[in-house]
């Protein structure tokens, strides 16, 4: 039978284990070829055997077996797409299970403190994929699949189980946490297309997505993947008292009814002691393998049932590139790229496969090399000469060297500030004097374009919708402004965007620094269908008419902002929207006339609208003043009203919730009235 495990959130297994969807697909299958059920009795006989010759042969030197593994993420661009970090820390524990390395074997209780493993399997991220290229050994597919897991994710990716380990990362493992096959249940050439192990993104480590609690799921589902049952055999369904007429096929996992809570006292078919502390448990304090479970895990891999025995060849290691990796790539990121003179950058190696030697040049004159991974592998640099820099990384180890140039990465501004206005129409660029660009995965970035514009002939233009790339990141920050000994500070601009569908939810902020961008705070945010598009949905390349641009005003009133070193962010993030356009961007204090300016005025914004309960009126105000606030009904009659005085800035009003019906809702002060149409359901 297919094993498929089920956690309850924090706590632990769950009580409410789901049946194995697999389980009626072979049944289907096996009913349809009888002789592939014969074929599968007897490999699970054959490892049976095979496992009490591994055990007569236990002590002396052991063999330690390493397995090639690949992870595939299938995502659809959510919290499923875990990170790199988050895998390799699932790997990690796993691999600390099977050595024996966790340190909570020291609290195993003292029936089973002789009986706990070391496994004696290894498993190693493969360096080269099937056709021989590089490969991180993490590989990532967009699919709508995630979300339920089945056999269609392995359809999607799957490298030849025979030379990987092939492990899919979902959003829904099929209702499960994860799952996996016994090698008898794909001992065939059948068996070739589901075999693996298919897990839940937040059931992958201890970090990101997952905790401490979830971490243990990749041991349980590969100790299935090895040959193991559950301690009370072959069923998906603990807690059952005809579990205890049930073996698991290991001599020293006594029986029992299987437990889904850490009762370390248990002994539920008989006087002995369950060993509830064992990974192929579903209680919450799994902590061990015994040697018997070991003797049957290491049959399995030196067997050819499934093939498994082909993955730990030194011929197949060096074919995935397990032994003696081949340097591959040369690549690194920054904690930030635009910077005042006198401070320091970060720089992170992302260079694989295991480089040994480091040598980065960083543009202005300064280079560092050595070997010594906690000072060259991600060093931390200053600049101290305004100006822009390429950075260079050279990476090498046995197998050769490879280099990685990113130029003009790095803009170093003069400080203080030296400008106090700042006016921009894009009708010359780039405007190198005035702006620093930062492109996050290095595809086109912003562009100028002629096609349209606010104003003028020219705007800024970034091709969001020619791209896959999601949540890049594209920056475009200023120079520094002295706006020291002022009162307030007005940031307006205007841009055009248009989603692809409603399920998109691309990002454009306005952030402002006070210390040449060591802090950022968030002015201004529009997203999704909130307050982000300025037309309707575009399947094709979005190209804004005159009446499909909005504008706005930010105005700062904190006096913290008001310093020699004052800075401007805008920074775009695509979410699988359309393109997006910036024009017009001016940044000065009041006072201070700057030609093409726009005229600050009110934002209003009703949120959920239509709403069913109480609904939100977002002000966003130029200025201080008086403002009375009314609620008006189809019949004219006003329902609701409310007089405030505003200071300059962001505010949030709450609507009181009114019968179902069309609403008018305004806004009123000296210089304007704003009319807002509001409908309650």
């Amino acid at each position: 039978m297919t094993a498929m495990v089920i956690f309850s959130g924090m706590m632990g297994w769950s009580q409410a284990v789901q049946p194995c969807g697999q389980s009626g697909l072979l049944d289907t299958y096996f009913s349809q070829h009888p002789e592939d059920r014969v074929l599968r009795d007897e490999a699970a006989r054959f490892l049976d055997e095979r496992t009490q010759l591994i055990g007569q042969e236990r002590g002396g030197g052991m063999t330690v077996y390493t397995i090639p593994v690949v992870f595939h993420v299938v995502h659809n661009y959510g919290t499923e797409n875990i990170s790199d970090d988050q895998i390799l820390d699932g790997l990690a524990i796993l691999n600390r299970d099977f050595r024996r390395q966790n340190s909570d074997t020291v609290v195993v209780v003292d029936a089973f403190d002789q009986l706990v493993a070391d496994v004696g399997i290894e498993f190693k991220l493969a360096t080269k994929d099937p056709d021989g290229n590089c490969t991180s050994g993490i590989t990532r597919t967009v699919s709508d699949l995630t979300t339920v897991g089945d056999q269609g994710v392995k359809d999607l990716i799957m490298w030849p189980r025979n030379r990987y380990l092939n492990i899919w990362v979902v959003q829904n493992a099929n209702g499960a946490a994860g799952y996996s096959n016994l090698p008898p249940n794909v001992a065939g050439n059948w068996g070739a297309t589901t075999d693996g192990i298919v897990v839940r993104s937040d059931y992958v480590g201890s970090i990101g997505t997952s905790n401490v609690q979830r971490s243990r799921t990749l041991t349980h589902e590969s100790g299935h993947w090895l040959n193991l049952m559950h301690t009370w055999g072959d069923s998906n369904e603990p807690a059952l008292a005809t579990n205890c007429d049930i073996d698991d096929g290991v001599d020293d996992t006594p029986l029992t009814i299987g437990w889904t809570t850490c009762n370390l006292n248990g002994a539920t078919c008989g006087s002995a002691l369950d060993n509830v502390q064992n990974y192929m448990e579903y209680s919450y304090c799994s902590r061990m393998f015994t040697l018997g479970q070991a003797d049957r895990m290491r049959a399995a891999i030196t067997s050819s049932v499934a093939q498994r025995n082909q993955l730990i060849t030194a011929s197949n290691l060096a074919l995935t590139g397990v032994t003696n990796p081949a340097l591959c790539v040369a690549d690194f990121e920054v904690d930030r790229t635009v910077i005042c003179v006198g401070d320091s950058i970060v720089f992170n190696d992302n260079s694989y496969n295991y480089p040994t030697t480091w040598t980065w040049d960083f543009g202005d004159g300064e280079t560092l090399t050595g070997v010594d991974p906690l000072v060259h592998k991600n060093p931390v640099h200053y600049y101290n000469t305004p100006g822009t820099y390429n950075v260079t990384l050279t990476v090498s180890n046995t197998t050769g060297s490879l280099t990685k140039v990113k130029n003009s990465l790095i803009r170093v501004f003069a400080a203080p500030g030296q400008i106090q206005t700042l006016t921009e129409g894009f009708e010359t660029w780039p405007n190198n004097d005035m702006w620093a660009v930062y492109n996050q995965n290095g595809d086109v970035g912003y562009t100028m374009t002629n096609t349209t514009s606010a104003s003028g002939d020219q705007c800024l233009r970034l091709l969001n919708g020619n791209t896959d790339i999601i949540d890049g990141r594209d920056e475009l920050i200023s120079i520094p402004f002295d706006f020291s000994g002022q009162d307030s500070i007005i940031i307006s601009y205007k841009w055009a965007f248009a989603q692809k569908s409603t399920n998109t939810n691309d990002r454009f902020r306005i952030s402002g620094s006070a210390d040449c961008g060591n802090n950022w705070a968030l002015l201004k945010i529009h997203q999704g269908v909130s307050n982000l598009p300025t037309a309707p949905d575009n399947d094709g390349n979005f190209i804004p008419t005159a009446d499909q641009w909005s504008s706005n005003t930010v105005v700062l009133t904190n006096l913290s902002y008001m310093s020699e070193n004052f800075q401007v962010k805008f920074e775009f993030v695509g979410k699988g929207g359309n393109h997006f356009y910036l024009d017009d961007i001016n940044i000065f204090t009041p006072g201070v006339t700057a030609v093409g300016t726009i005229t600050p005025t009110t934002q209003v914004f009703l949120y959920p609208n239509p709403s069913e309960d109480e609904m939100q009126m977002q002000l966003e105000l130029w200025q201080q003043g008086q403002y009375d606030i009314e609620m008006w009904d189809a019949t004219g009659r006003k329902v609701w009203n409310n007089h405030v005085m505003f200071s300059a800035g962001e505010h949030r009003v709450s609507l009181p919730q009114q019968p179902s019906g069309l609403y008018m809702i305004t806004l009123k002060s000296e210089k304007e009235t704003i009319v807002k149409r509001a409908i309650f359901k």
